[in-house]
């Protein structure tokens, strides 16, 4: 299973301190469907939405890996037990 890139993930989360950002990032995780994250198409649709939201740059190589790492864990983001350990994952907890 791919690992996130560390950097990426602690820009995602400075990011996310910005309220106009997590309302933003929110906005597009609720809009996925558990169907969309586990094919390769639905999860480059959702980096590249957060990328273009949150104003971070992916590189194609950095995209792939968190694409296949998205495709690797299985989350369901309908699913409240899946959201809440995606968000302690976020958050370093």
């Amino acid at each position: 299973m791919a690992q996130l890139d560390p950097r990426l993930m602690g820009t995602f989360r400075r990011r996310m301190m910005d309220p106009r950002c997590f309302h933003k990032v929110c906005g597009v995780l609720r809009a996925q469907k558990y169907e969309d994250l586990r094919c390769y198409h639905g999860c480059c649709n959702m980096v590249d939405q957060l990328s273009e939201c949150m104003g971070v740059q992916v590189s194609p190589a950095e995209r792939e890996n968190a694409v296949q790492w998205l495709m690797g864990c299985g989350v369901d983001p309908q699913n409240r037990y899946h959201r809440r350990q995606m968000w302690n994952m976020v958050w370093g907890r």
